[in-house]
């Protein structure tokens, strides 16, 4: 059985002054090689870079790679563009910061701009003509927009430095209809939900953003699917949507859940960039009580570690 890959749409650490603090960063990203899982650096959702500058962006992809490169999977994740020039610029940061393959999102879906099939494909068209580096396309669905499995496809077909295709938004029918199309060997990854059916069903892996709050659990489930142990790798994916549920309150995108974790349980860098907030202390005094109510052995380790007691 093939050893299938864990992927992190990666947080960013900042400062409370809201610069980007280095040494908080270099501690998340080792917490991710610890556990074997690869890295998408400078994420527009989870890595809040929608809200960085070129040099901030540029920053971000020099100490991920000197981190992760070589260890683990080790892409960038550029924010999605509503044009193909802009969409360039931030693949060209990525490329010179030295990942190995840059996520490619579709036209932005901004003030309900959905995309035809042949604007999408045309956005494709001209946008790899200039780009050779090794891509991974993330057909996620936009206001009232899927591109097809088909589209997909034929753009896997096309354009041979596809190396990824990325399913977030997708689920198992979309997965088996892409696979059934596909004339050669594309690596796709699952998101969290749905993954042990498309797991079962041949994806290469799981990516999503939150493995920056249960990397080891995610660890544990992967480990457990690769060995066999499929009843047991259902237990904890179990875990693993309860949490996702619980989540689901102060959820909005990544970056509000992930940095709360990250506050509660005393991390560094758990500082959000506007336009999030930080919930006010009985909020998250809730949000901790939650946590633990869940008995998720890391969450408990965590809550160990920071000194907090789990209720009785």
């Amino acid at each position: 059985m093939k050893k299938r890959e864990l992927l992190c749409r990666n947080a960013t650490a900042f400062a409370a002054d809201g610069s980007i603090d280095e040494g908080a960063y270099r501690t998340l990203l080792q917490r991710l090689v610890d556990q074997n899982i690869g890295v998408y650096l400078a994420s527009a959702g989870s890595g809040e870079s929608c809200a960085m500058t070129d040099e901030e962006l540029s920053r971000v992809y020099r100490i991920g790679v000197e981190m992760c490169k070589g260890k683990v999977q080790c892409n960038g994740n550029p924010p999605e563009q509503p044009t193909v020039g802009e969409t360039l610029h931030h693949i060209r940061l990525a490329i010179d910061g030295g990942v190995e393959i840059v996520n490619i999102y579709g036209p932005a879906g901004w003030h309900s701009y959905r995309p035809t099939d042949d604007e999408f494909r045309a956005f494709f068209d001209e946008l790899l003509k200039e780009v050779k580096h090794p891509v991974a396309l993330a057909p996620n669905t936009t206001v009232g927009y899927a591109p097809s499995a088909e589209l997909i496809a034929g753009l896997c077909h096309k354009y041979p430095q596809v190396a990824a295709v990325h399913l977030v938004s997708q689920g198992e029918d979309y997965f088996i209809e892409l696979k059934d199309r596909l004339k050669r060997e594309v690596p796709l990854y699952a998101p969290l939900v749905g993954s042990l059916n498309m797991l079962l069903l041949g994806a290469d892996g799981v990516i999503g953003g939150e493995q920056n709050m249960l990397p080891k659990t995610f660890r544990h489930y992967l480990d457990l699917f690769d060995a066999g142990k499929i009843f047991e790798a259902a237990q904890v994916y179990a875990d693993l949507k309860r949490f996702m549920r619980y989540i689901s309150k102060w959820r909005g995108a990544f970056p509000r859940p992930i940095k709360m974790m990250m506050k509660v349980f005393k991390q560094p860098g758990a500082v959000l960039r506007g336009p999030y907030k930080m919930p006010p202390d009985d909020e998250l005094a809730r949000f901790t009580r939650g946590l633990l109510e869940l008995r998720i052995p890391e969450i408990d380790e965590m809550a160990s570690a920071a000194g907090i007691a789990r209720p009785q």
